[in-house]
């Protein structure tokens, strides 16, 4: 398993069996809605080959999702909320072929088209962030991405995350870039987590 999580650790006492829920200024990280899963397939099907290293098993992907909103051996699927309405997931996986050691997350993230730019990914990765190192044990959270994804660097530099260097997975290059516990406690938060 990786991370360890305290069941009741940073899960809302009105999600109930929704799981854990995140309250930022603007953004809810919460439960993926059963429609919603829908949306993520389509989403995954149609991403840009530089967002994704490889389309998942649909089957697999579909069970997954369902069981969104609790932290599974390392695994963590959430819908970043906006008013309401789902604009994209972000998640905490383990790469396949490649152990991380117990206390690190691989972060993942995705935004609709139009509600890119908008500072809603810089919110999201933020506060799933925060919620890793105050409930999961986190010691470090990292996250490759592409080297020519220019908006997904700059969104893990104004997080105060670091660039670690290259990493070649999926017979592709990829940028990693990561922030320890120490960086963590180091740096203000701007998107606390609303109570």
């Amino acid at each position: 398993m990786v991370g360890r999580v305290d069941p009741q650790g940073g899960q809302d006492a009105a999600a109930g069996a929704g799981g854990i829920v995140i309250r930022g200024s603007r953004l809810l990280l919460r439960a993926l809605r059963p429609a919603e899963i829908d949306d993520e397939w389509r989403a995954m099907v149609t991403a840009d080959p530089m967002a994704i290293a490889t389309l998942p098993d649909e089957a697999g992907f579909r069970a997954r999702l369902q069981q969104s909103g609790q932290m599974r051996d390392g695994w963590l699927d959430l819908a970043i909320d906006l008013d309401g309405a789902s604009i994209g997931r972000i998640q905490t996986f383990v790469p396949p072929g490649r152990p991380i050691p117990p206390g690190t997350y691989e972060v993942g993230i995705g935004l609709r088209g139009d509600t890119r730019g908008k500072g809603y990914g810089r919110e999201a990765l933020a506060l799933l962030t925060d919620w890793l190192f105050e409930h999961a044990a986190a010691q470090v959270v990292e996250a490759p991405t592409d080297p020519a994804n220019i908006a997904m660097r700059t969104v893990f530099q104004r997080v105060g995350w670091t660039l670690v260097g290259p990493l070649t997975e999926f017979d592709r290059q990829w940028v990693m870039y990561k922030i320890t516990r120490r960086e963590w406690e180091a740096r203000p938060r701007p998107f606390a987590q609303r109570q």
